[in-house]
């Protein structure tokens, strides 16, 4: 029985969300949480392109060939993408590394985002278009 136990109480442990350390304050859901988009505006890219889902303050998706996900902070226009991460799956095709090739330095270097309903277009600190994307959520 006190197997049992200490496993539960070991996987209750497991499912609880993250907090925040202590003195810190929880990120908060971004204005585009509960979005999905896909990249129309890569040339070089597979037929799958790359993608962008937002959930809280999270944002994850597919580079071409790997998955990503990052910490995601958004004020009015000025969105920012914290440190990528992403799998390390091997590539075959060259149209997947490039597709991936294209993709990460525009999470880095966005610094705004223009959205409504359909379309999402990411900026650079000059406000230079870098990446256009087109929702993949059936319209309302």
């Amino acid at each position: 029985m006190r197997p049992a136990l200490l496993a539960l109480f070991v996987l209750a442990a497991c499912a609880q969300t993250p907090t925040a350390a202590p003195g810190e304050t929880p990120a908060a859901a971004i204005h585009l949480s509960g979005t999905k988009w896909q990249r129309v505006d890569d040339l070089d890219a597979n037929p799958h392109g790359a993608t962008l889902e937002f959930d809280g303050a999270r944002a994850s998706g597919y580079t071409g060939c790997n998955r990503w996900f990052a910490s995601v902070t958004q004020e009015g226009e000025a969105l920012r993408f914290g440190p990528v991460g992403t799998t390390r799956m091997a590539c075959g095709a060259g149209v997947q590394t490039a597709t991936e090739r294209n993709f990460l330095p525009v999470l880095e270097a966005t610094r705004y985002a223009h959205y409504d309903r359909e379309t999402l277009v990411l900026l650079d600190a000059r406000q230079n278009q870098i990446a256009q994307f087109v929702s993949t959520l059936p319209s309302e």
